[in-house]
């Protein structure tokens, strides 16, 4: 616990490097590191590119879809249908973290191509409910919209229930690519798929209203799902079955992936909860600005903690089966040490110059009611992404060492909890109660992972965390309001803006060398060391 460990630079919600290297390799080394250590940091920055490429395109879309479209009862209709799309996303790639110990040899209880049966068959009540029975499924998770706005929902799910689906084969041809390090493939199929996504919402921007993300989304997973498959066969095809694909051995398969992966699913389930919250009570545009934020913060999460945890989940499995040793507490703290670094500014940029940027350069996205709730909204999420951000880390860490009937064993309990605390929430303090309570069972549910992934140690490792997380959300603070107050002092709204987030950039750096030179000195070892390589 007392070393430095070098990470792999981070990176999206659908990554795969493996234990840490320690940072003492780094500085000593003269000479080009050692294969497994430049394979590693090869694999985390393919998956970091891979992961801000598609961050990248999908800020460049929700910008324009703002601009074109703004903030009304058609634009939250949609989001609540796209809150569903990117809840099954996250339970997709989450496969790439549960389904690992399933298939890594010694010891796999399922081969490639019943992996591949199992998810054909999860797959098809996605079609159902989204297809004929969008109606109906419209009315439960968007209650609180009017008919207009259900119409929207109702629409928008058919397409995005495609490319669901897609989205999930993509994530089994991922899974599969990791387990055999083909990680350039992964980060190719994404980043591929991430440009034709945005290629086709140019192209429908004019034509398809609201619907057009939604459109741009189908494009994006059909890209993706192709190249995918395409690199499993490549790479040594699907293999051979172990048994033959009856139906009740289907069922059976479908079921060991699911039961492992309920937690993830209920986890993500928790924004739908709170979208329906706010939906009912809140202002018309209200569950489109939210759906921004939350769509941001999640970002940072999958691009950081999420995206490490799948990275290293193969490895972090056949090292504890060989060798059992402490994962959780050799893995998790560092991460998030790294992964804070990154999300802490990131949050406090959006907070203080990111919606009146947006409200500065598309006069027709926000309205300065709209940067208020944006502002307002992204605040209350901080807490939620810091407890995310450690969920994401201990869950990898605890399937490793098969912890997973525990996992999921809290997923019902999970859901209870946040159902509770919003409803609380919303009744004390309306909308901005519901959207604050979104914090509270991740942030327990943290808690009970690090009591049951580091025992008796949990207290000190807590504190680690508490600290870390403490330093740089207090740094980002204080740069990024820094930054704030000599805005103000500018009348040009666009300068100030500017200057803002220049000097809040700037001071954040200055800040680093300070209170974490030794961890900005190992990820900028680790950024070069496939070049060395």
């Amino acid at each position: 616990m007392g070393k430095e460990w070098a990470l792999p630079p981070v990176g999206e919600v659908m990554s795969t490097p493996s234990l840490p290297i320690p940072a003492e390799a780094v500085r000593t080394a003269p000479a080009a590191p050692s294969q497994p250590a430049a394979s590693d940091a090869r694999a985390g920055l393919a998956m970091s590119i891979a992961t801000f490429a598609m961050a990248a395109a999908s800020a460049i879309q929700a910008v324009l879809y703002l601009s074109k479209f703004g903030t009304n009862v058609r634009t939250d209709g949609f989001f609540v249908a796209f809150a569903i799309y990117t809840t099954f996303g996250v339970f997709s790639q989450s496969l790439r973290l549960t389904s690992v110990p399933l298939l890594v040899e010694p010891g796999a209880r399922l081969s490639i191509r019943q992996f591949a049966a199992a998810l054909t068959l999860i797959g098809l009540p996605v079609l159902i409910a989204t297809g004929p029975l969008s109606g109906l499924l419209a009315h439960l998770i968007a209650p609180g919209l009017g008919a207009e706005g259900r119409h929207a929902t109702e629409s928008a799910l058919p397409v995005l229930g495609g490319a669901m689906v897609l989205q999930l084969w993509a994530a089994g041809g991922a899974t599969v690519l990791a387990i055999r390090a083909r990680f350039n493939l992964v980060a190719g199929a994404y980043i591929a798929g991430a440009g034709a996504g945005l290629v086709v919402f140019l192209a429908l921007m004019g034509t398809a209203g609201e619907q057009t993300l939604g459109w741009s989304m189908l494009a994006m997973a059909i890209v993706t799902c192709t190249w995918m498959l395409v690199g499993v066969r490549a790479s040594g095809g699907m293999g051979v079955a172990k048994a033959s694909l009856e139906l009740r051995r289907l069922v059976r398969d479908a079921s060991l992936i699911l039961g492992r992966t309920a937690v993830y699913l209920a986890f993500n389930m928790l924004f739908v909860i709170t979208l329906a919250f706010v939906g009912s009570h809140g202002a018309t545009g209200d569950t489109t600005v939210l759906s921004y934020a939350y769509l941001f913060a999640s970002y940072l999460v999958a691009g950081t903690g999420m995206a490490l945890g799948m990275s290293r989940i193969p490895d972090m499995t056949r090292a504890a089966r060989s060798e059992r040793r402490a994962i959780v507490a050799e893995t998790v703290p560092q991460g998030f040490r790294y992964a804070m670094l990154i999300v802490a500014p990131a949050m406090a940029g959006l907070i203080t110059v990111g919606a009146p940027l947006i409200h500065r350069l598309f006069p027709g996205s926000l309205n300065a009611q709209g940067v208020h709730t944006l502002r307002v909204f992204a605040t209350l999420l901080g807490p939620w992404t810091v407890a995310a951000l450690l969920v994401a880390f201990f869950m990898p860490a605890l399937f490793a060492v098969g912890r997973a009937q525990l996992l999921n064993a809290l997923a019902l309990p999970l859901v209870v909890v946040h159902v509770a605390a919003t409803a609380l929430g919303s009744a004390l303090f309306g909308v901005n109660g519901a959207v604050g309570a979104l914090v509270v069972a991740p942030g327990v549910f943290a808690v009970v992972l690090l009591v049951a992934g580091t025992g008796p140690t949990a207290v000190t490792i807590a504190r680690q965390l508490l600290l870390d997380a403490a330093r740089f959300l207090l740094l980002s603070a204080v740069a990024f309001g820094a930054g704030w107050l000599i805005g103000k002092a500018i009348p040009e709204e666009l300068l100030a803006v500017t200057a803002a987030a220049a000097v809040g950039g700037v001071a954040y750096l200055g800040g680093l060398r300070l209170i974490a030179r030794r961890q900005v000195e190992v990820l900028l070892a680790v950024l070069g060391r496939p070049a060395a390589a």
